[in-house]
């Protein structure tokens, strides 16, 4: 920047630094300081061109992982009716597949893929399954349960715990250290109760 015209010199642009991982320099700082005549002193360069550091980039990859809220896993249930029965054990499947998410950070193309850990299934009756499963149909089932007879309705919920990875610029996979949740629309269930009642004669 020139004192005469404020603005930068073209000659500036053969000291612009390239930085790794395509991030962006930051920018100059300049200074002025106004006198007591109201006179402006001349510009100043109170710091120059520089590259963000790798903690400065991690530290918004990471806000970024924090913040991210990932589509919900799709929780379904066999009988997919609306109605079960007690006694009688309901099956549940969670969609496993993974979320990608890209950002440009700095400057920097960053991807984030997240991959469920594990799910938690509250059944609506006080009682909960975590599991690294996420089940499977009829006659696989793996993950069920039975409610019991003291309900006449219930509300499914699904929460997915994520594991997440991130690279910069197509480089290698790295671990977040921490995870995040998502929570899957609820699920209303009509609890019946079937009974057994002696008649008599033949049926028919």
């Amino acid at each position: 920047m020139t004192a005469e015209t404020e603005t930068c010199s073209p000659l500036a642009a053969g000291m612009i630094p390239a930085c790794p991982g395509g991030m962006n320099p930051i920018a100059p700082l300049w200074m002025r300081e106004q006198l007591a005549d109201g006179t402006w002193t001349s510009w100043a360069v109170v710091a120059w061109y520089s590259c963000p550091s790798e903690a400065d980039l991690f530290a918004l990859i990471e806000r970024e992982w924090t913040e991210l809220r990932p589509d919900p896993s799709e929780a379904s249930l066999q009988p997919a009716t609306g109605v079960v029965y007690a006694t009688v054990p309901t099956i549940a499947m969670a969609d496993d597949g993974l979320r990608h998410h890209s950002a440009v950070l700095l400057g920097a193309d960053v991807d984030i893929r997240a991959t469920p850990s594990t799910f938690t299934w509250a059944w609506g009756d006080g009682e909960q399954t975590t599991t690294s499963d996420p089940g499977a149909p009829y006659p696989d089932a793996t993950v069920t349960h039975a409610y019991g007879r003291a309900l006449d309705s219930a509300t499914v919920t699904l929460t997915t715990t994520w594991a997440g990875e991130y690279r910069v610029a197509d480089g290698t996979w790295s671990a977040f250290d921490t995870t995040i949740a998502t929570t899957s629309p609820g699920i209303t269930l009509a609890v019946l109760h079937p009974r057994a009642v002696l008649v008599e004669g033949p049926l028919g």
